[in-house]
Formats: C-alpha cells, sequence, structure tokens
C-alpha cells in the first residue's frame, strides 16, 4: 500500500502536468486501439513474468523457502508497477489521453471526472498484476479467496489513497463553477492556496477515518478473551480511542494491525483476524503498546506535516523547474510553438523534475522517518510491556506466517531481523531508547527548519524574483532575434533590467523605445532618470537627461514625471527650477508624498549650499 502511495501521485503528476493538444492521433478509436494494445501486451508481459517465477527461478520452484517466494513476488510487483507507470505516461503524452478524455461531456467542467478516469486505467494496469500475480501470491500465502476476491480486496484497500485528492478536486470544481470570487482571488496566490491546502488537509485527517472504516468493512471486533485482554491493556495504559475494529484487509489474511485518527473519539485500532489467531494476549498486547507509541510521539501529526512540507515546496518547485527549463533555448521553442505535439513534449520535460521530486521526497526522505518512527513505536513497546519478548515473538511470528523474509527491508521499515536486533540492544542498553528519540527529534527539527526555510525561499524570497526575470529576459531575447522591431518586447525587456538593477541594459532597451517610438513619455522619463542619477558615471548624461525630461513632461505632467524633471534640474545645478518642480509633483501627488518631500528637501539644501 505504501508503495501504491508514491505511484499514485506520480501517475497524478504525470496527467496533472499534460499539456492537452489534439497529438499526434486525430481519431479517439485509433488512441483507444492502441491503447488496448498497450495494455494487452503488458497483461502479457505480466503472464510471462509470474508464470516464469512460478517454474523455476532456481532450478525448481519448490526449492524456493516461503520468505523466498514472498521477496520475488514483491520484486516483481514492484518492477511492474513500475512499468505500468511508464505505460501510462505513453498513454498521456503518447496517446494524448487527456486531450481525448476532455472531449466527453462534462468532463472539461469537472475535472474530478477526467482526473478519476485516468487513475481508473492505471487502476487496470494494477489488477492485471494482481491477476497474473494471484498464483505466486497464493503459493506463500495460502490464502483461500478467489482470484477476483484477491483483486477486489487490493483495489478496496488502495482507493482511500484517491479520497483527499478526490475531495479537494470536486471543491476546486465547485469553486469554480459556482464563481465564488473571495475563494477564487485566494488561490492566486501561494500562500492562500497552502492555507486552503493546510486547513482542509487537516479537516480530512481528523474526519476520514470513519469514513475509511465504512470503505474498509471494518466491523466491531468479536467479544473474546483477547479482546477483553487488549480492552484492559488499553484501558490501564489510559489510551484513549473510539473502538477497536475487524480489519478485513485481503479478507484478514494480512497480518497487521493498525491506529488511525488524530482525535480519541474518532481514533480507531485495527486488528486483522489472521494476527488476532497467531498471537498470544501477551503479544498482542505488545502490538497494541507499539501502535500507541505512533499516538504518544504524534507519528500521524507529522505524517501530516510532512504532506504539508511538500505542498510547501511544491509550489515553488514547480515554478523554479518551469524557469530553469523555459530558459534553455531549445526547451524554449517547444514552449512557445503552436504545434501541441512540441508543447507536449515541454511539459512532459518539466514532469520529470517533479516526479523525482515526489520520489526523493516520500520515498527517500519521508522513508527515513517512517522507517524511524516505527523503531520508536518498538522502543515505546518494550517500555510498557517492560520486557522485549512479547514484541520480539509477535514480530518473528508475523513474519514467519505471514511468509516474509526476515531479512527483507522496505523503503518505510526495517526489516524484521533489523528490529529484533534493535530491541535487544535497547533492552541490554536501556539508554539507547533516549538516545533514539533524541536523534530522531533532532533530525526533525533540522528536516522541518530546512523545509520552511527552502519553502519560504521558493516561494517568496528574492530567489524566485530573480529567477523569474532571468528567465523572462531569456525569453524575451530569444523573441528579439526574430523580430528586432517589436517594441513592446523591448518594453518587457526594460522593466526586466530595471527591476533586476542592470541599469546599462535597461538604457539600451529604453533607447530603442524612443528609436521605434521618440514620443514613448515612459521611456523618455525613466531613461532621463537613468542619465541624471546613475550609479555608473559612464551613464550619465546631464544635458541630455533634463532635454527627455521635459520632453516627457510636456506628454504627460505626472508626479512621477514632475519628480524626474526637477532631479534632472538639480544635477543641471538649477536649483530654483528644481524646487518649483518638485513643489508642484508634491501639491498633486496622492501617494509617496514622503519621498518628495524629502527630495524637496535635498533640493533645498542644495540651495542654500550654492548661495552660502
Amino acid at each position: 500500500m505504501f508503495n501504491n502511495i508514491i505511484y499514485i501521485i506520480v501517475v497524478l503528476v504525470i496527467f496533472n502536468f499534460n499539456y492537452p493538444g489534439e497529438g499526434l492521433f486525430k481519431s479517439p478509436f485509433t488512441a483507444i486501439l492502441l491503447l488496448f494494445l498497450l495494455w494487452l501486451s503488458f497483461s502479457i508481459y505480466c503472464r510471462y513474468r509470474f508464470a516464469k517465477l512460478l517454474t523455476a527461478p532456481r532450478g525448481s520452484f519448490m526449492s524456493l523457502t516461503q520468505s523466498q517466494v514472498s521477496s520475488a513476488y514483491q520484486w516483481l510487483v514492484t518492477r511492474l508497477s513500475i512499468l505500468s507507470i511508464v505505460i501510462f505516461a505513453l498513454c498521456v503524452y503518447i496517446l494524448n489521453l487527456k486531450y481525448w478524455l476532455l472531449q466527453i461531456p462534462g468532463f472539461a467542467t469537472f475535472s474530478i471526472l477526467s482526473g478519476a478516469a485516468a487513475v481508473s486505467i492505471f487502476f487496470v494496469f494494477l489488477a492485471t498484476i494482481w491477476y497474473y500475480g494471484f498464483p505466486v501470491h497464493y503459493a506463500f500465502a495460502h490464502s483461500p479467496e478467489e482470484r477476483w476476491t484477491y483483486i477486489r480486496s487490493n483495489i478496496k484497500l488502495n482507493l482511500p489513497i484517491l479520497f483527499p485528492w478526490a475531495i479537494l478536486t470536486v471543491c476546486y470544481d465547485l469553486i469554480t463553477l459556482l464563481s465564488w470570487p473571495s475563494l477564487k482571488r485566494s488561490f492566486e496566490s501561494e500562500m492562500g492556496q497552502f492555507i486552503f491546502l493546510a486547513l482542509f488537509l487537516s479537516l480530512l485527517v481528523i474526519f476520514l477515518p470513519p469514513f475509511i472504516k465504512y470503505w474498509w468493512g471494518c466491523s466491531a471486533l468479536p467479544n473474546t478473551e483477547k479482546k477483553e485482554s487488549i480492552v484492559g491493556f488499553l484501558s490501564k495504559a489510559g489510551f484513549k480511542y473510539r473502538a477497536i475494529l475487524q480489519w478485513p484487509l485481503l479478507e484478514g489474511r494480512v497480518m497487521t494491525a493498525g491506529v488511525m485518527g488524530l482525535v480519541p473519539k474518532l481514533r480507531y485500532i485495527l486488528v486483522t483476524d489472521s494476527l488476532l489467531h497467531a498471537l498470544s494476549e501477551e503479544e498482542l498486547n505488545a502490538v497494541m503498546a507499539h501502535e500507541m507509541g505512533h499516538i504518544k510521539y504524534r507519528h500521524l501529526l507529522f505524517y501530516v506535516f510532512f504532506l504539508l512540507g511538500y505542498m510547501a515546496l511544491s509550489f515553488g518547485l514547480f515554478d523554479f523547474f518551469f524557469y530553469a527549463i523555459a530558459a534553455q533555448p531549445r526547451l524554449f521553442e517547444l514552449l512557445k510553438s503552436h504545434e501541441e505535439l512540441q508543447t507536449g513534449i515541454f511539459y512532459f520535460l518539466l514532469s520529470l523534475p517533479i516526479i523525482v521530486s515526489v520520489i526523493v521526497y516520500f520515498r527517500y526522505i519521508m522513508g527515513f522517518f517512517m522507517r524511524n518512527f516505527e523503531r520508536q513505536a518498538d522502543l515505546y513497546s518494550i517500555e510498557l510491556m517492560g520486557r522485549p519478548e512479547p514484541t520480539i515473538m509477535s514480530l518473528e511470528k508475523i513474519a514467519h506466517f505471514s511468509g516474509q523474509s526476515r531479512h527483507q527491508p522496505s523503503w518505510h521499515h526495517f526489516s524484521i531481523a533489523q528490529r529484533v536486533e534493535f530491541l535487544w540492544r535497547a533492552w541490554r542498553e536501556p539508554e539507547l531508547i533516549k538516545r533514539h528519540s533524541r536523534r530522531l527529534t533532532l533530525a526533525l527539527t533540522v528536516f522541518f527548519v530546512l523545509v520552511l526555510s527552502l519553502g519560504y525561499t521558493l516561494n517568496f524570497g528574492s530567489l524566485k524574483a530573480n529567477l523569474e526575470q532571468i528567465t523572462l529576459e531569456h525569453i524575451l531575447n530569444q523573441q528579439l532575434t526574430g523580430s528586432s522591431e517589436d517594441i513592446e518586447i523591448y518594453r518587457y525587456l526594460a522593466a526586466v533590467y530595471h527591476r533586476r538593477g542592470n541599469i546599462a541594459r535597461a538604457k539600451w532597451a529604453y533607447e530603442n523605445i524612443l528609436r521605434l517610438h521618440p514620443d514613448d513619455d515612459v521611456a523618455l522619463n525613466n531613461l532621463a532618470w537613468i542619465l541624471a542619477t546613475a550609479q555608473d558615471t559612464t551613464l550619465l548624461d546631464y544635458p541630455r537627461a533634463l532635454s527627455l525630461a521635459k520632453q516627457a513632461v510636456e506628454i504627460t505632467r505626472s508626479p512621477t514625471f514632475l519628480d524626474t524633471l526637477a532631479e534632472a534640474y538639480y544635477v543641471n545645478g538649477f536649483y530654483e527650477e528644481a524646487l518649483q518642480t518638485i513643489q508642484e509633483a508634491l501639491e498633486n501627488a496622492s501617494e509617496n508624498k514622503k519621498y518628495l518631500a524629502r527630495q524637496m528637501r535635498k533640493f533645498e539644501k542644495g540651495l542654500r549650499l550654492r548661495e552660502e
């Protein structure tokens, strides 16, 4: 399930970052046929790979242990899932899946429809893997359920991953459809979007558990001696929760337990039947202590912060990657092309670094913390139980009865062998428990400081503004190669150069504007200001500055232009004229009056010094 979270995020990124042009194939029937052929080829390949695994990976399938079969199965499922993402990307970028979906009535209005259809296609590929992988799964799990029951159980297990995205997308669709101006304005800024997402995600985390419980078909745990033991243990520890539920995960055959819910009144403890049957009362209590550890150390809350952290980074990362790619001459040619295929290639290239950032953030960074959260919960379990044996025995039994390899770690869990070895070490060295918590606290502090710093830098700092200006400058210069007589390009360039402080290039841009339009009042005024105030003395030209400023004021007698004229009078030594002009600017100004007052004091001081 944890792997599928990353897979689905990547699929949504691929789909949402696609440019919905018409593409290579002009007929939807051609696209559908090719999609079917891709699925058929994938299906044949899955059947071949699983059949090969069943026959003789080491001379004979029977020579493999249960854990070896389980590891081989998981390895193959992971590879085929990645292949299914690649095929999905081909459907999006080559077959133009998004374009054809948006042609269906209502799909362009409600983005949830096109997104749900795209994810459904990806789930068809996953279901194909589960279908052909079932015989291998049966070989090590010995589950009595039928193949289609196994597939339905997998779909039912993984669909809740999409619930937050689906609910959020529906909200966006409603806001767009109902045209709520205040909410729309809030989405125009990164901060507004982040605040909305943070509040929305927080509400989902609080109120979604009852719905997930219903979706998974969880029911109250039957009254047995083991349940009474669990209830008594939780009560003695003072742990608050809503209910203990029977978790029919893959028909209850998966040996696991879990806890969901930040709020005690909406918090549920989930236990599968196979775990209840395999473990003793003491071992079950050790599992409960582990789940209590997740709540004690607020791991569920940290997962929310991890998601919010990536959201904060993703806004800035998208702009950063966009500007970085658009700044490349050849890639920019793709973007400004009116051909759908070339524009689609640009957005495909843009999606690649976003996908890499998703994998690095969730698979490696968040995975590091998930593994150590599990270890912290293990350590809390032996603290609460008073000895390590119940926790260790529960882990060993889970590995034995479920067919897991003791030595096979995952990106979100240490291996059973690693967990057991660390528990024995912690029992022999009690200080290790405190050291682990301190190291984890330090790592979390450093991580969130870095995320906050990077999030601020990418979204609100000078880096983003500078990168935007550099990219725009590059794009405009690229456009100039095709048309050196386009005055609007020079206007944009002048503004970019001026904001970046590249006064020499700004002067060049204003000169070209005046070459094409000698009566452009803004160019006359801004160039006059540069010639009168530039710190680079090679750019100064006081007499021309005064001449240009006079021309600008003759066209538009605004306070801004009068201020420039006053400055030009001042640098040329005409202090009385400077004072008269700045006085007129101050009398007519509705803003920047403090600045104009300072200008007046400067001119008055210059006049006094001259008279002295």
